[in-house]
Parts: C-alpha cells; sequence; structure tokens
C-alpha cells in the first residue's frame, strides 16, 4: 500500500455498517425544531433516516453499478470467446469467472475504497466493488441466457440488502433455515470467516469515517475496467476447475459451475417501500428480482445486466429525474407539465455556444437557426440565452410578429427596451441605470436622446433633466444618424458592465427592414474596430421564409462581403431516440419503461417536435397518459394509444384541440390572435374597455389548456403555431373586419391616452382591414389621419420603411376627390411618403409622387417640399445635371439667377460683409420663413451640383448663401455658406482673411445649434486652419468633423474626413506605423458603408505610406479581394477625374523621389504638369504639398538638365511658400528654407545654401516634422557630396546622411 494513496477493502457487510453510521445527518437534525442534534435521535430513526439519505443512497447506486458492470465486461468477453470457438479461431486470453446465481452474493462482495492518505477520512472514495472466491461458468446460448437473468435476481437480492442496511429478504431467511445465526446473519464458511478477519484486521488499522461527497464525479464514480481479471484472480487453485484433469473431453476454456444450491423464491418488497425509499429504486429491484427463475415474469423485468448497469448509472446521474420520487398528488392536480429542457439538439446548442467563444475574442459573429415552424429553434435560442447570462454576459431578446410587422423596430426596440426596463429595476444614486445615464451623456450628449424615441425606457434611465431634442432633420441622415448611436450604445453598455452583448431576435421570417439594416451595422461597426468590441447575434427563422430580396437575406449577404463570421445551423425533425429521452425525463422514468410508449408517439407524430408536446398533453387531459397515486409514477394505456386517430398535420391537430374549446373561449382566442403571438395583459385590459367584452377572463381558461402562456406579464400562446391555427380559424373576410372594428376601437383610445405604441397597434388593425371594409366615407379621412401620424411617429425613431408603409395606407384610404376634399391631408402625405421614398431608394416613386403634386398643389410654395425632395432624389441617383437643372429653374421661380459675373457677385458680397463685424453677424435674426428656408436648401444643393459639373461657377452659389442670409437672417444652412466663402478667399490667396470667416463659421453653426452641417462646416473649415495654425492640431479638428458626420448620419462627410486624417497624419510627420493602423482602419470603414469612392480616393495615400515602409506591394486585404470590376472603376474613375489623377501622379512623383529614382521623377513630373489644372474655390492641405515637393522636385532637375524652365516653376514654388509661411511659420519655415537651400544649390551659392539646409533641419524638428527633418538632412548630405562643400574642413556628407537614417527610422 502506498504511503501517498491508500486503499482499504471491505466486506459488504461491514462496509454497510459504517457508511450507515458515518452518513452526516447535521443538516437534518438542524432543520428539526424538536432535536437539537442528530445524535439524540434512537438508533431505528437515525438509521431510517441514513437509509434515505442521498449520501447513502448514492454510495448504494455506485455499488451496485460497479458489481453490474464488472458482470456485463465478463459476459461479453465469454460470448466474445464462444463467437470465437464457433469460427474455428484460437483465442488466447483466460475465460472470467462469473459467480454462480444464488442467494448468498452479499457474502461473497467486498468494497474498495481509496483516499489521499493512509488515514482515512472524509476524501475516502469507492474504487470498486467485485466478488471473492468465485467460479463461473459457460454454457449454451439459451443456458447462458437463462443464468444471465438469474444473476440479475442474484444482484437484485444484493441491492435489496445494501437499501435494507443489511437485512435479507424475510423470504430467503425463512428458506435457508439453518443458514442463518441468531442474530439473524447468514453463517460464514471457514474461508469466508479468514477472509472476513483479514477485512476485520484491515480495518481495524485503518478504521476513520467514509465521506461520499467527495467521490470523483468526473469518472462516474466506479472504475472496474482496469481490474477485468477480478473474477478469477481472487479463485485459490484448488477451487480452479479448469485443469485437464477436471475437464477431459470439454474445450479447455470452459468451466465447471461451482457447486451451489440456487433456490428461487419469491420475494416481498413492501419492506423497502415501508422504509420510504424512492419509488424508482425499489422498482429496478423488483424488476430485477422479476428475472428468479431465468424468465421475466413481468413486463418491465430486465432482460440483460447491462439494462441494470445503464438504469443505475442513470441514477447516479441524473437524480433529480430518476432517483428521487415526483410529486404525484400535485401532479394529479396540475396535470403533464413540460419545463424548458433542450432535447436532441445538443450539437446545435454547442455549435452556438463555440460561435460565442469565438467573438467573445474580439470582432462578430451571425449565427442563424432555421427550421420547420415547431422544430425547437426558439427553445434553443432562448437555452443558449441561459449560457450567456451565466457566463456574465448580456443578453438582449425579442421577437418579431407576423400581424406587427408595421411597428417601427418592433422586436428590435423591444429588445432593447426590456434590457433597459430591467436596468430601471435597480434604484439609487449609485444605481446601475445611473451609471448607465453619465456614460451615455458623456459619450453621446445631447444625441443620446434620439435613442429614446425607439427605446422609452432609456428616458427614464437618463431622467426628467434633459432637454428635449428637434427630429426634424432630413430623413437620410436620420436613418444613419441612428444606426451610429446604436453601435455607440451597445459600445457603452458592454464597456460599463465589462460585458459582451448578444442580441437574440426570433422569428426573422416576419423582421422589418429598418431592424435588419439595424442589426447588419452593429456587426459590421464591431467587426472593423480597432478596440475590443464584442458583439454577437443570434437569429431564428423559418426553414424556406427567407427569399431573395429579405432583409434578412441582404444581411446575410452583406456579412458575406465583410469579415463578420456567419454560421448556419438547420434543425430536423427528432429521432425516435431523442423522442424516447424527451418522454423518459418528462416522466421521470429510466428510457427503458418509457420506449414503447415514445416508439407510438414517434410514428404518429414523425418526429415534429411541436406535435410530440402537443399530443402528450391531449393525452393527459383524456387520462390516456396519467400519474398513479397507486403506483407513484406515471402510467398510460398503451392499447388505447396506439389506437388513437391522429390528423396528418400538427395544424388540424392544434385545431381540433381548440374547437373542442367553449364558444366564449375560442372567441377571446381569436381576438388575441388578431394582435400577434403575444399581448401585454395591460393591453387586454384596454381592449376589454375598448370593446365592452371580458377577455382576461376567456384567456384564463385558455391557460389551464395549455394553449397560453403567461410570461412576464404578457398573453403568449404556446407557440406560433397555435396562434395561426386559431387565426386561421376564421374567415379572411371575417378577420378584415374584426382588425377594422378593433383598430377603430383603440384608435379613440390611443388619442385619449396620448399612447404612441396603442395608436401603431390601431393603425396597424385598420390596415389590416383595408379600404374595403369602410362603411361611412368619414372613416376614411379618420383612418388616413392616422396614418399620417403615425408615418410622422415611425420617422421620429428614423424607421422609415415602416412611417413608408403607414404614408402608403393613408394615400390609399383617401376617396376619388381628396385633393379637393382633404388638401392639406393629401399635401402631407404626399410630401412625406416622397421623403420615405427617397431615404428608402425608391426613386421611381418619389418621380410618381412628385408628379401627383406637381399637378395638384394650388401654388408654386406647395411644390417647394417635394421638389427639393425631388432634386436629392436626382442627386442621390447621380443624376446631377437633372438636379441642378431642377435646382436652376426653382431658384429662377423664386428671384434668384446664378448666370451673372462671379468677380462682381464676388465685391457685391465683400461690400455687404464690410458693414458687419464679427460680433455683428453672430447677432444677426434667424430666418423663419418657410419659402425662405426653402431657398436656402436649394441654393446648398445646387453649389453641390455646381461643384460636381461646373466648379468655376460653384462660388456664386455660395456667395448668394452669405447675401441671402445678410438680407434675410441666419439659419442652419448659413454657416456652410460662411465657410465655403472663407475658403474660397483663402484659395484665391487671401489666407488670413478667409481663416477669420471660418472661424465665424463655426461660431455661428455653434450657436445656431446647426449640428447638421457642423461636419460639412469643420472639414472644409479645417482645410483653411492648416494653413494657420499648427498642421498637428489641425488632426482633431478633421476628427470632430468624423464624429459630427456619423452622429448626424452625414456619411459622406465621415468617409471623407477619414481620408483627410491619414492625409493630414502623413504630411504631419506621425509615424508610419500608425498612419499605416489608420488607413487599414479607414478602408475598411469605407468598404463597410459601401463608399467605393473614398476608397479610392484614398488609396494614392495609403499606396505612398506602404512604399515608405517598405511594402512596394498592391494593397493588402484590408477590403477583403479586390476584384477585377473594382480594379477597373479605379482606372476609370482615375481617367475621368483630373484632380484624382493628379493626385494619383503627384504621389508616385514623391515616392520616386524619396527613393532618388531621377528618370521616372521626370517622366511624372512631365505628366503630371500635363494635367489639365482644375479651377479649385477652395483650398486643401493637400495643395501645399504639391507645392513644396514639386517645388524640391523641379530644382533638382533643373540642376540635372540645367533647363532654365524647371528653374522656373521651382521658383514660382518658392514665392508660393513665402505667401503660407506668412500665415504660419510652423508650418512652412522649414519648407521654405528647404526650396531656398535647393535654389541656392542650383546657382552655386554654396554658403547660402548650407546655412538654408541647416536652417530647414532646425526648423523641421522644432515644428516637429520629422519625416522632413530627415528630408533635410539627406538633401543636405547630397548637397555636400555632390558640391564637394567643406571637404577641406572635414565637414563631409556622412554626418548628413547619417542623421538622415536615424530620423527615417524614427518615423
Amino acid at each position: 500500500m502506498s504511503s501517498s494513496t491508500a486503499e482499504t477493502t471491505f466486506l459488504l457487510s461491514e462496509w454497510i455498517r459504517r457508511a450507515i453510521d458515518e452518513v452526516d445527518l447535521s443538516n437534518l437534525a438542524a432543520a428539526s425544531p424538536d432535536v437539537d442534534h442528530s445524535l439524540q435521535w434512537p438508533e431505528n430513526v437515525r438509521k431510517q433516516m441514513a437509509l434515505c439519505s442521498e449520501e447513502y443512497l448514492m454510495s448504494v447506486l455506485r455499488v451496485a453499478r460497479s458489481l453490474a458492470h464488472g458482470i456485463c465486461e465478463a459476459e461479453d468477453i465469454i460470448a466474445l470467446q464462444g463467437d470465437h470457438a464457433n469460427s474455428n479461431h484460437d483465442y488466447d486470453e483466460v475465460s472470467p469467472s462469473l459467480p454462480a446465481p444464488g442467494t448468498n452474493w452479499s457474502d461473497q462482495v467486498q468494497v474498495h475504497l481509496s483516499s489521499d492518505r493512509a488515514e482515512f477520512d472524509g476524501s475516502s472514495k469507492i474504487i470498486r466493488a467485485d466478488f471473492l472466491n468465485i467460479s463461473g461458468n459457460v454454457t449454451g446460448s439459451k443456458g447462458q441466457s437463462e443464468d444471465g437473468m438469474r444473476r440479475i435476481y442474484s444482484l437484485g437480492i444484493v441491492l435489496y440488502e445494501l437499501l435494507s442496511g443489511g437485512g435479507r429478504p424475510p423470504e430467503i431467511e425463512q428458506h435457508t433455515g439453518g443458514g442463518a445465526s441468531k442474530d439473524g446473519t447468514q453463517e460464514l464458511s471457514q474461508e469466508e470467516e479468514s477472509s472476513q478477519e483479514l477485512s476485520q484486521e484491515i480495518i481495524s488499522e485503518n478504521l476513520d469515517f467514509l465521506h461520499l461527497d467527495d467521490v470523483d464525479e468526473s469518472h462516474n464514480i466506479v472504475d472496474v475496467a482496469a481490474e477485468r481479471s477480478i473474477f478469477y484472480d481472487f479463485i485459490p487453485d484448488e477451487f480452479n476447475l479448469s485443469s485437464d484433469d477436471n475437464n477431459i473431453g470439454e474445450d479447455p476454456r470452459k468451466r465447471q459451475t461451482q457447486s451451489c444450491d440456487y433456490k428461487v423464491c419469491d420475494v416481498s418488497l413492501e419492506p423497502l417501500r415501508a422504509k420510504c425509499l424512492p419509488v424508482s429504486l425499489c422498482d429496478l429491484v423488483a424488476n430485477m428480482i422479476d428475472c428468479a427463475d431465468g424468465n421475466p415474469s413481468g413486463e418491465d423485468s430486465y432482460h440483460k445486466m447491462s439494462e441494470v448497469r445503464d438504469d443505475l448509472q442513470l441514477m447516479l446521474d441524473k437524480p433529480a429525474i430518476y432517483l428521487y420520487d415526483q410529486d404525484m398528488g400535485k401532479l394529479s392536480i396540475t396535470g403533464l407539465q413540460f419545463g424548458g429542457t433542450v432535447f436532441g439538439r445538443s450539437a446545435e446548442l454547442s455549435t452556438v455556444k463555440d460561435a460565442y467563444r469565438r467573438s467573445m475574442s474580439g470582432g462578430s459573429e451571425i449565427v442563424t437557426i432555421s427550421g420547420a415552424s415547431g422544430f425547437g429553434k426558439s427553445l434553443v435560442g432562448y437555452e443558449f440565452g441561459k449560457h450567456v447570462l451565466a457566463a456574465g454576459g448580456i443578453m438582449l431578446s425579442g421577437k418579431f410578429d407576423q400581424l406587427q410587422q408595421g411597428t417601427p423596430f418592433s422586436a428590435f426596440a423591444s429588445a432593447f427596451n426590456d434590457y433597459c426596463g430591467i436596468l430601471l429595476d435597480d434604484n439609487g444614486p449609485s444605481s446601475i441605470s445611473g451609471v448607465l445615464a453619465s456614460k451615455l451623456r458623456s459619450s453621446l450628449g445631447r444625441d443620446v436622446l434620439h435613442l429614446t424615441k425607439l427605446i422609452p425606457n432609456l428616458a427614464s434611465i437618463l431622467g426628467p433633466e434633459t432637454s428635449p431634442i428637434n427630429f426634424n432633420e432630413d430623413c437620410d441622415n436620420a436613418q444613419k444618424r441612428l444606426q451610429y448611436l446604436l453601435c455607440q450604445f451597445v459600445d457603452v453598455i458592454s464597456s460599463t458592465f465589462s460585458a459582451p452583448v448578444t442580441l437574440f431576435l426570433d422569428d426573422l421570417q416576419w423582421a422589418d427592414a429598418a431592424s435588419i439594416e439595424a442589426v447588419n451595422h452593429l456587426l459590421i461597426a464591431a467587426s472593423i474596430s480597432s478596440h475590443d468590441k464584442r458583439f454577437f447575434f443570434l437569429g431564428c427563422c423559418r426553414e424556406g421564409e427567407i427569399k431573395e430580396g429579405h432583409p434578412v437575406w441582404k444581411l446575410l449577404r452583406s456579412v458575406e462581403k465583410s469579415s463578420v463570421v456567419c454560421t448556419n445551423i438547420k434543425l430536423d425533425l427528432m429521432n425516435e431516440h431523442t423522442i424516447n429521452t424527451m418522454v423518459s425525463e418528462t416522466f421521470c422514468l429510466l428510457p427503458r419503461l418509457t420506449r414503447s410508449l415514445s416508439s407510438i408517439i414517434y410514428h404518429k407524430t414523425r418526429g415534429n417536435p411541436l406535435f410530440i408536446s402537443r399530443l402528450m398533453l391531449s393525452l393527459s387531459k383524456e387520462g390516456l397518459l396519467r400519474p398513479s397515486l397507486i403506483r407513484r409514477r406515471w402510467e398510460w394505456e398503451i392499447e388505447k394509444i396506439e389506437c388513437r386517430e391522429m390528423p396528418d398535420d400538427v395544424a388540424m391537430f392544434l385545431n381540433d384541440l381548440i374547437r373542442e374549446l367553449s364558444e366564449d373561449v375560442q372567441s377571446s382566442l381569436c381576438i388575441l390572435s388578431c394582435f400577434g403571438a403575444s399581448a401585454g395583459i395591460s393591453f387586454i385590459n384596454t381592449l376589454e374597455r375598448a370593446l365592452q367584452k371580458n377577455i382576461c377572463v376567456n384567456l384564463d381558461v385558455a391557460v389551464t389548456k395549455g394553449l397560453l402562456d403567461i410570461v412576464n406579464g404578457q398573453y403568449r400562446f404556446s407557440h406560433d403555431r397555435i396562434q395561426e391555427a386559431t387565426y386561421n380559424m376564421m374567415e379572411d373576410g371575417v378577420r378584415r373586419l374584426l382588425h377594422f372594428t378593433y383598430g377603430l376601437s383603440l384608435a379613440s383610445l390611443s388619442i385619449a391616452e396620448g399612447s404612441a405604441n396603442i395608436l401603431f397597434i390601431a393603425v396597424n388593425q385598420l390596415n389590416l382591414g383595408g379600404p374595403a371594409t369602410v362603411e361611412d366615407p368619414s372613416q376614411s379621412h379618420t383612418v388616413a389621419a392616422l396614418n399620417l401620424k403615425a408615418g410622422k411617429k415611425a420617422m421620429e425613431m428614423s424607421d422609415f420603411k415602416a412611417a413608408s408603409s403607414y404614408l402608403r395606407h393613408g394615400i390609399s384610404f383617401l376617396l376619388e376627390h381628396h385633393w379637393k376634399d382633404n388638401y392639406d391631408l393629401s399635401l402631407e402625405l404626399f410630401e412625406l411618403s416622397a421623403k420615405c421614398a427617397l431615404t428608402n431608394g425608391d426613386h421611381n416613386r418619389v418621380k410618381l409622387l412628385v408628379e401627383e403634386v406637381s399637378n395638384n398643389a394650388q401654388s408654386f410654395e406647395d411644390k417647394l417640399e417635394i421638389m427639393y425632395t425631388c432634386t436629392r432624389s436626382l442627386l442621390t441617383a447621380s443624376h446631377v445635371g437633372e438636379a441642378l437643372t431642377k435646382g436652376l429653374f426653382v431658384l429662377k421661380e423664386l428671384g434668384i439667377v446664378l448666370s451673372g459675373d462671379l468677380e462682381a457677385l464676388l465685391m457685391e458680397t465683400k461690400s455687404m460683409l464690410a458693414e458687419y463685424t464679427d460680433e455683428q453677424l453672430l447677432s444677426l435674426p434667424v430666418m423663419t420663413d418657410r419659402t425662405q428656408l426653402m431657398t436656402m436648401k436649394f441654393l446648398s444643393r445646387t453649389q453641390t451640383c455646381l461643384f460636381q459639373i461646373n466648379p468655376k461657377s460653384q462660388p456664386k452659389a455660395f456667395l448668394q448663401m452669405v447675401q441671402y442670409s445678410l438680407r434675410h437672417g441666419m439659419n442652419d444652412l448659413s454657416p456652410l455658406g460662411f465657410v465655403l466663402y472663407g475658403s474660397f478667399l483663402a484659395c484665391r490667396g487671401d489666407i488670413l482673411t478667409g481663416y477669420r470667416y471660418v472661424k465665424t463659421a463655426i461660431k455661428l453653426a455653434e450657436k445656431l445649434s446647426a449640428r447638421s452641417c457642423m461636419g460639412g462646416v469643420l472639414l472644409v473649415g479645417s482645410q483653411v486652419m492648416g494653413y494657420v495654425e499648427p498642421l498637428q492640431s489641425v488632426i482633431d479638428v478633421i476628427g470632430r468633423c468624423h464624429e459630427y458626420g456619423l452622429l448626424e448620419g452625414g456619411i459622406s462627410d465621415a468617409m471623407l474626413s477619414l481620408s483627410m486624417i491619414v492625409i493630414c497624419k502623413f504630411w504631419s510627420g506621425a509615424h508610419l506605423s500608425l498612419v499605416k493602423n489608420t488607413g487599414d482602419d479607414t478602408l475598411r470603414l469605407m468598404s463597410s458603408h459601401s463608399t467605393p469612392v473614398w476608397i479610392i480616393h484614398t488609396l494614392p495615400i495609403y499606396r505612398t505610406v506602404l512604399a515608405m515602409i517598405g511594402n512596394v506591394e498592391d494593397v493588402p486585404i484590408i477590403l477583403g479581394s479586390r476584384s477585377d470590376t473594382e480594379s477597373e472603376f479605379e482606372r476609370k474613375m482615375s481617367e475621368t477625374n483630373l484632380h484624382l489623377l493628379k493626385v494619383v501622379h503627384f504621389n508616385k512623383m514623391y515616392v520616386g523621389f524619396m527613393f532618388r529614382k531621377y528618370n521616372e521623377v521626370k517622366q511624372l513630373a512631365v505628366a503630371y504638369d500635363a494635367i489639365q489644372q482644375l479651377p479649385f474655390s477652395s483650398i486643401l492641405i493637400s495643395h501645399s504639398m504639391h507645392v513644396f515637393y514639386g517645388g524640391l522636385i523641379n530644382f533638382w532637375i533643373a540642376r540635372t538638365t540645367m533647363e532654365v524652365t524647371w528653374f522656373d516653376r521651382g521658383e514660382k514654388a518658392i514665392q508660393k511658400m513665402r505667401s503660407y509661411a506668412q500665415c504660419s511659420l510652423w508650418n512652412f519655415e522649414n519648407k521654405l528654407f528647404l526650396l531656398q537651400a535647393e535654389q541656392c544649390f542650383y546657382l552655386e551659392d554654396f554658403d547660402s545654401a548650407k546655412r538654408f539646409y541647416d536652417a530647414a533641419i532646425l526648423s523641421a524638428k522644432e515644428h516637429k516634422f520629422l519625416h522632413e527633418e530627415a528630408l533635410a538632412c539627406e538633401l543636405a548630405g547630397h548637397f555636400m557630396l555632390e558640391s564637394g562643400e567643406g571637404e577641406d574642413e572635414g565637414n563631409s556628407s556622412l554626418p548628413y546622411f547619417l542623421l538622415a537614417e536615424k530620423k527615417y527610422r524614427e518615423w
């Protein structure tokens, strides 16, 4: 025996005694008010309680299971040997011995215990249980089968003794007669006495407390397989009958049966049942004893020892299900109940969990579960939700509904709103909701209030102190803004609680487009983020209902093009084995007992999970499945169940169940089904008031019948198919009339109570009824107006798909002469419908709506709104020429003509501005006239069109914006006019005046809270600021522009600002690795927003960064695989866009210059100068870089070719740079010095050149342009090397080159 791992052997009788003595009953004693300690109980009471304790019962099961397992292994080996013998193959392994059937097995059983210490304590564990001094037999197959069942009987007697605390069945004691001692125990043979004495000696050495709670459950308690020879190792040689002398003429592998009397007697289990032991254990022993004569005598009797072993293992593994008694009294009242256990879906559930674990390492992932209705998709989702919550994650859940598709964001908003409702339950100054509110305000400012229309509970979290916010921006911006805010909201939730966020949406086949677009944005935003954003999406949908063009289909196609990992899981029908597991665990009966019932259920339902559960509930209600108080278990009438006729389809079956209810209950179920799969109890109460009907009482009856559940204050159909079956019981015409009636009844309540939720429900019901259900013409006007109201609410929530649906329905309810009879209502319906169509990309519908209004509007002013929408639609669809024509026409009608002389208009604008100081400009009144506001909108869109088609004329439009603001007051677009004017002045050379109006424009936007144009103002203004303020500081300004662009939904401005950040970082000398990372994130984000134009504008500087780092290959897989079509698009755009072509040539020229590739640089310089110079009306930071590096290249070529033309171009660059330096020495002094040094180098004024080189190096270092410090050192080195200047004094070029190398490496 090892000192580190001790092992002790007990005979069974001794083990039973000690195991009972060492059961810890202190918990039971503490719970007893009558007795202070368990030691005060009488011995018989204590023993009885110990026998029923979990500690002792689990130990008994381990011993019995070990014995059964050992016998099974021996039987398997003997059977295998028989197969080999019949096939005339040699088999060298020695046959194991099996204990001969008999009633005295317990005398031969020994239990092996182990402990980590030599002296036993509570860590003692059962290793195995086996037999002493046995020999086996091998007989024919029939005899072997009979002996096998007799062994089951014999083991049953052992288990009886274990459960009774050591007492044998009275029948056996009486049958054995003189074999018992005075104390009732079996007399021992001499050998057994010797063995027991040996065991007692070991016990006396190692006597200690046996504690079975610490048994190693991971090994299922007992391991007997490692000791296969245990059945013959203990047999003394004198009892070994396998010698040739004793087996003459027989197969040497066979053994003779040990001489033993096998006397069968009936055994009553009542003494065991009287001990209050679990019914399942008593039944198990009874089923084993039924095998007494080698033939099963009961229908539940065991046939093989392996069945016994498996049942014992199940009791060990799942005692709550298979060991302990059910409350049959309660079940006889409640009937059959199904829990939330997932059967037959463990593999699919594991797949979801694996995907979730992957997403937690960063990024995002999506899993979809599909399958037919009733296949358990939702159950898998809810079971996964338990896993997420248990792991500390955040779970948001929602369910789409076929009859609630019109509700804005429906399930998506519900998921977020329910989560915020949970947070609200924690009140107090330092509550969770308070922390979240603080972080949301800090992160999103007032913009967080845009989310409160979508998530009402968020308004309660934020508190009443926050002022309301305006929701009247253009539709396209509002939708993009909401998507960005949702991403930020998820980030704040995740960071606040340091947990990943999971969104589970059920029934995706009924999802609205806005919700799915928001999901897509959340997934992609997390996948491309450089931060640790962890977002996981799980969705369930019916198989075959996600067709091409469906929002979910578009989502899956979108994520395929991104780095989001997508996993699709398909659920199938349940097989017979899984159904038996489900039935077995539901009834808490061992699987072998339910197999015949499960087979019938399988063949009647074909494995449809919903059909199975509904059938079992139906059988329970009919009494064919019932809890038996006598047998204390479930029982059934198998013949009647098998003969029961069943419909072929689950829907027909459900119809039959519903028709069995009373008419009142059916009527209430039909009412509920008209509102979808669920409805809040509070809403049903409202509906009762509106309809003057008793609904809740009848629904409660349906709850008792299992057709409805009450979950979280809602009546919910137990399954969608039940709702569908109820709904489809009504004829279509009846349903429509009921919908319309319910809608009218609720509409009056929604108006009285001001509830947006009831408004949406009421209008959805009216629209489900449709215009055909209108009886009174006045109802048409009412319903159209209600749809207009609902459409406006949906627009405020940024769900323009839902809003468009409401407005379409509103138009459909208008009568024939509505333009005459309901002009204002008609005009507003058509205007807003056109806005929504534009946002949704339906340009054809915009065109139709514009024509309708144009033909029926009573004045030109009434046409302005929809004509502006038309202009935006043309511009969005890239019909810029048509948009410009439309804009110029409208402006002409409004009295503004843009065909005049630009210089005259500029002088007139300057003259008007000269009368105002900056403070006076900021104090001008605010424009309020509707026509004047529309005029500013048309001027703004027209200048955008002119920028793309006729850049020379663009200033005319924004100069008119400035003048119009001075005459009529400031509005949200005035800052845009002023910043464009300032940029125009800077571009014409008056940088400081332009800078003044840029700062004024920014202040004006802040004063007016003109957030919709703030991004554009900062974007244009930052480029002017880069000529006055330190270039490094301008990066932060452009970053603000990006944030405003996302907050206001200006995706184009946001993406352009990202491109400018990359450019600005590169030219400001930021570390190249940082610039590359910024470029990587920029291109990913642009790709996710499908903005190929800005990708192509960013690629030139990105390729330059790669070249400077040393990666001369093309763009890496930042954008995924770049197709030939994309490459062709890039090539064509570079050829047609002269500005982009010039940028591409400049960047190539710059790289060639930096690597001193003279011939290539000269060719590129010639091509660069040959490209037509575009007329710019705005200045860009990159313009100064073109001047600077263009000048250096011109001097290099001039010095090499000695051509004056190149030198003249270099001198023009110096003049330009000198004007820049007058505005900002920080940004341009070092550049001017370096150009002058190169000029002097050409002129062979070497002394001046050296001074300028050194000044350029010093200035670049002082102003933190690391890359230009390195360049100045390098060019100074080339100057020293080529000119030979300073060689006599020892001032060689080497120090300059070494310093240049150092600075380049730092860069």
